[in-house]
């Protein structure tokens, strides 16, 4: 667990804490989820959290539409919990930015391919921008009621893509903007704990981007362009081993922290050629390092941990409910959950 030196000091997040406290029994246990999945259809699962008290998660709504409606709205007030809790707003502002360029994808990928989003389903309303705001800086390529950085971030991706016009690069592009973003929000703040948290982020996310990369046959720089600076890991380490096979990759993360998540997530890449797995092992590094969030009585900890915890758990049922559609077995279900946080 990552004790930093304000651990336990903030007095300020006293109030929040103990809020905190009482939200962390809207959270689901392992025994939960177990018996949603060894439910026999997605109604017994949904059922499962009615009885249990959970129907603000959608569990009286049966059609695929009404509970995806109901797990966005969670998710939302999940976000205004947060805003209204933190005695500073850079604390919701950090991690609301991933939505604020979730809908700039979403925006500028329907731009480019000439067709119109879904606004009930594609964008959402939880960043630090209007979505009306969003929709007129892309749509019109009128920026004046975007942030300055936005606007940058926005330019240099168009000018990237007419270049390369692929549609990756929107994705990479916006996520290296983003990060540079939220360290400079960060970078005169005392949070030491958010801005580690964000560091090991950009670590999960830079291992993800050269594996991808390795996978699809893209070279260096490729590589160079793709990678986000800010994180703990050498970049100049991380494109160097594209010369080298992926069954070789974990021994070049020994003695770090993602040496074994790694080790796990190739060996099953290799077995069944999909990424799902290493991606499951990365929430659950993220889940673990937020968890010392339990164990702290003043500080901003617990409040990261409870929106990781809750981004999750919503993950956890979007997964379950979507494989009982699919008629997804037990056993090929309980391979794709992420842990709980309780």
């Amino acid at each position: 667990m990552e004790f930093t030196e304000t651990s336990n000091t903030e007095t300020t997040y006293a109030y929040s804490v103990g809020r905190i406290r009482e939200l962390e029994n809207t959270l689901l246990n392992k025994v939960l989820l177990d018996k949603m999945i060894e439910a026999p259809d997605l109604v017994s699962s949904l059922n499962i959290l009615r009885e249990r008290g959970f129907e603000s998660y959608g569990s009286e709504a049966y059609r695929l539409e009404d509970w995806e409606n109901s797990l966005d709205q969670e998710l939302l007030q999940t976000y205004k919990i947060i805003k209204d809790l933190s005695p500073y707003p850079f604390l919701y502002e950090v991690f609301a930015l991933n939505y604020d360029f979730h809908n700039l994808k979403v925006l500028i990928k329907a731009k480019y391919r000439g067709k119109k989003y879904n606004t009930t389903t594609a964008l959402v309303e939880i960043g630090t921008v209007k979505v009306k705001n969003l929709i007129m800086a892309i749509e019109e390529e009128k920026f004046v009621e975007i942030p300055v950085p936005f606007e940058v971030a926005v330019k240099k991706l168009m000018s990237e893509y007419n270049k390369f016009p692929d549609p990756e690069i929107i994705d990479l592009l916006l996520d290296k903007e983003k990060y540079i973003i939220i360290l400079s929000l960060l970078k005169d703040k005392r949070a030491p704990f958010l801005e580690k948290f964000i560091r090991v982020d950009i670590d999960l996310n830079n291992i993800l981007i050269a594996i991808r990369t390795k996978i699809r046959g893209e070279d260096k720089n490729f590589l160079r362009k793709a990678l986000i600076e800010g994180g703990n890991l050498n970049l100049k380490n991380l494109t160097e081993i594209l010369d080298s096979p992926l069954s070789s990759w974990n021994t070049r993360f020994a003695k770090t922290d993602y040496e074994k998540m790694v080790e796990l997530g190739l060996k099953s890449y290799e077995e069944f050629h999909s990424l799902l797995e290493i991606e499951r092992l990365m929430d659950n590094f993220r889940l673990d390092y937020v968890k010392i969030g339990k164990f702290i009585t003043l500080g901003m900890e617990p409040l990261i941990g409870f929106i990781i915890a809750k981004e999750i758990d919503l993950k956890n049922i979007r997964l379950i409910l979507r494989s009982k559609l699919d008629k997804l077995s037990p056993t090929k279900i309980k391979e794709r959950i992420r842990e709980a946080y309780v």
